[in-house]
């Protein structure tokens, strides 16, 4: 495919610290015809510094990664002043851009993933070096919808959201509720949003090549050990629904996060430890693994911008139990699955039930072919292929 343009992606993470989807995003992208780099300016604090001593910080470096140009650094966190902190990064970020662009050259655009704070740094070179971008909004607290998100977003972020908005050529949220939750805060950027799902990678997440078995029951999970992710309240659905039911089922979480001991210790506190495994983080090819031998895919999440991890899980064949918690009500329909409002653990117990005495009903099938038909790569990259030729003024 003859190439189109040089696209230059700023994520505001990216693997090993999360990210996959950016990645698998850029990677879409180049197949797709444009040469894509990427700019890594991972944070790493003072804690990290100080037990994984000066290897943490590492020289900068480029490589070649599955077919990216890549651009790692490293920019140390200061404890303290968050504002200071965000001032530094983009600061860091424009010059590792500078230095970038004297040996390669400009980019014809660049994407930023999430104003936190890739979009804000581009907003700095694009000033300079009136370079079109467009950030990609990825962040759950956008939805809105309860006080614990509102309560995410500080008074001074607000300039630095409104400087990197305003002067982005485009805004892609990755949902409709994610869109109104922006509005609310912004209502002029309505005339420069196109609202694009995230997209799901057509060869992972396969199917298991054989059925099923029924039995024992099992929930999988996958996230961020973390108090939005809702684990807390999934631990005691399932000490309710072992009360009510005495059924046998098991319950696998794959994941970090700050919360793991006060989790496990819930866990062990309700009598349910021998029913809930905590895998830790695990790679993508495990989770993989993990879908394909689990029965039902849960997510309890408080609040969610779009729930990549429900398509994922989706076009396994699984059949998923999520919250009405901003995108999922927008990916998860009555075939594939159950919706209950956030935090109510009677819902979640009564759905956890439910999936298990009425799971044959679930064409698993059909559950995979409906997402990869909304969600698949080929038909969400040729959105942005013609969002990214009306930006640089080329006719499709």
């Amino acid at each position: 495919m003859e190439q189109t343009g040089r696209i230059l992606v700023i994520p505001s993470w990216y693997p090993p610290d999360g990210g996959y989807f950016f990645k698998e995003h850029s990677e879409a992208i180049n197949r797709r015809g444009w040469k894509v780099d990427v700019l890594v300016n991972r944070v790493v604090g003072v804690r990290k510094l100080l037990s994984h001593g000066l290897s943490a910080i590492g020289p900068r470096r480029i490589n070649d990664e599955e077919g990216l140009r890549v651009v790692r650094s490293v920019f140390l966190k200061l404890p303290g002043n968050e504002q200071n902190n965000i001032r530094r990064w983009a600061s860091s970020t424009e010059k590792l851009f500078n230095r970038f662009a004297r040996k390669h050259g400009n980019p014809d655009l660049i994407l930023a993933h999430s104003v936190t704070w890739a979009g804000y740094a581009a907003s700095l070179i694009a000033k300079k070096h009136r370079i079109p971008y467009l950030i990609v909004e990825h962040r759950s607290f956008f939805v809105w919808s309860t006080p614990e998100a509102r309560k995410m977003v500080k008074s001074f972020h607000i300039p630095f959201f409104e400087q990197a908005y305003r002067n982005a050529s485009r805004l892609v949220p990755v949902s409709e509720s994610l869109l109104n939750g922006l509005s609310s805060l912004f209502p002029w950027i309505d005339e420069k949003v196109e609202v694009i799902p995230n997209m799901i990678r057509e060869d992972m997440f396969l199917p298991p090549p054989l059925p099923r078995q029924p039995e024992p029951f099992v929930f999988f999970w996958a996230g961020r050990l973390e108090h939005v992710k809702g684990i807390d309240l999934l631990l005691q659905a399932v000490s309710e629904l072992k009360q009510r039911t005495g059924a046998v089922f098991k319950v696998r979480l794959a994941g970090r996060g700050s919360l793991r001991d006060a989790l496990e210790a819930q866990a062990r506190d309700l009598g349910i430890d021998d029913m809930v495994t905590f895998l830790g983080r695990i790679s993508r090819e495990e989770i993989q693994d993990e879908m394909q031998h689990a029965s039902c895919f849960v997510l309890p999440t408080r609040y969610e911008a779009f729930g990549a991890v429900l398509i994922e899980a989706m076009s396994a064949g699984l059949p998923v139990i999520a919250t009405r918690s901003g995108g999922p009500q927008h990916i998860v329909y009555k075939g594939s699955g159950i919706l209950i409002d956030p935090e109510e653990v009677s819902q979640l117990t009564g759905a956890m039930e439910k999936m298990m005495k009425e799971y044959a009903g679930f064409d698993q099938t059909a559950i995979r072919s409906d997402t990869l038909e909304r969600y698949g790569g080929k038909k969400v990259m040729e959105r942005y292929h013609r969002l990214f030729l009306e930006m640089i003024g080329v006719s499709n």
